[in-house]
């Protein structure tokens, strides 16, 4: 199969539609489909070593302050609908898959689509969420009118990473768009052999660590405040966070608790070095402050290193196979500070715990979440949407 991917973020990009483009995008290769990405201009970007050919479109860069520091824009320029297109018939598409339905590059590809009959898929990775009211009114009227009415309606499938996505967009977009949607979930970055290839060390090693952009719906201020509580039973126990901070409630709720000597805000790393962190730490913790949460790329690194992770969330999150608690995952209330500092102090206390939950955590991960089964299962809905389209 000729698959175009298209996707606004892509290495060197950190990000984890950036990852989920890459990995993808490879594993398709490997089941021995051709694959061709269009992506956005990045001044970072070099040589890419991949084993597909990326194309590169033009984009104004627009970091939003405190929100997206990624944000470009590409529909704005009549060439990107003409180029994209041009890409589609050179690389002989039979459908175009695009990541991320609410960037604007959705435009050129449905352009594509459109004019060349060719179908087109969109995936849906990210939930447009706030904690404020009024804000997520306002996301929620936004995209349902911009993207439930010139995006979904052009779409033959949508692709939910997990059952969150899928209550989301069923809350948001309703009967007429879950009515096409299906769970095709996701696997960690890199290459989960080289991770399958490390042991974890379960000796106590004194740091617990997050990961991901400091947002809104990722403030860790809970963690910080649970942190106190951990920190006072666990005196030599630090903190490490790791991603660029956007939103630092959480930067502020470390100062006035004490706390800046045990929290480290590390900003943005590598990925080598977010790996080494994860390996030097007893327990990983996610946790999403709205309404409908996730794991995320680097979770499932984690669980997939060994390393017993803390989540706030439903134990039937990837649909059609079931998390296990205190087995893959230490489930909590990702709110509730008491909760969240009683079962970080579980793991701290107890390394045949950490053993347990972090080998669980692996196994779940290798059985479920690689990504060759991720590719298998995307093979199957696009190979569907083909066959519909020759009819």
């Amino acid at each position: 199969m000729n698959i175009l991917l298209v996707s606004a973020m892509f290495p060197p990009i950190r990000t984890g539609t950036s990852y989920y483009s890459r990995n993808l995008a490879e594993a398709l290769a490997a089941r021995g489909h051709q694959v061709r990405i269009v992506t956005l201009e990045n001044e970072d970007a070099g040589w890419e070593d991949v084993r597909f050919p990326v194309e590169r479109l033009p984009a104004l860069h627009f970091p939003v302050k405190n929100y997206f520091k990624h944000f470009r824009i590409a529909s704005l320029w009549p060439s990107n609908y003409r180029r994209l297109k041009e890409i589609a018939v050179a690389h002989k598409a039979e459908v175009i898959f695009l990541v991320n339905h609410y960037l604007d590059i959705v435009f050129p590809a449905i352009y594509a689509s459109q004019k060349l009959g060719i179908p087109l898929v969109c995936s849906v990775g990210t939930q447009l969420q706030s904690l404020r009211h009024s804000r997520n009114a306002i996301l929620n009227i936004g995209d349902r009118l911009i993207c439930g009415q010139f995006v979904f309606p052009f779409c033959k499938r949508v692709v939910a990473w997990d059952s969150q996505i899928l209550a989301y967009l069923r809350d948001v977009q309703g009967r007429r768009v879950v009515a096409k949607t299906r769970i095709v979930n996701f696997g960690p970055n890199g290459d989960c052999r080289a991770l399958l290839a490390q042991e974890h060390d379960y000796s106590f090693h004194g740091q617990l660590v997050g990961v991901g952009s400091v947002t809104e719906q990722r403030s860790f201020v809970p963690l910080i405040r649970a942190f106190k509580q951990v920190a006072d039973r666990f005196p030599g126990v630090t903190l490490k966070i790791i991603g660029h901070v956007y939103y630092d409630a959480a930067v502020q709720e470390a100062a006035a608790l004490g706390l800046n000597d045990r929290v480290v805000f590390t900003g943005e790393q590598t990925h080598e070095d977010v790996l080494e962190e994860m390996q030097r730490s007893d327990a990983y913790f996610v946790s999403l402050t709205g309404r409908y949460v996730g794991l995320g790329t680097a979770t499932l690194e984690a669980m997939m290193l060994g390393v017993p992770v803390v989540a706030n969330v439903p134990l039937d999150l990837l649909g059609s196979v079931m998390l296990k608690d205190m087995e893959h995952i230490v489930q909590c209330d990702g709110l509730v500070t008491e909760t969240i500092a009683a079962r970080i102090g579980e793991l701290l206390a107890d390394q045949g715990l950490r053993r347990t939950v972090g080998r669980g955590g692996r196994e779940f991960v290798k059985e479920n979440l690689n990504w060759e089964k991720v590719a298998e299962d995307m093979e199957h809905l696009l190979t569907e949407v083909c066959n519909e389209a020759k009819l």
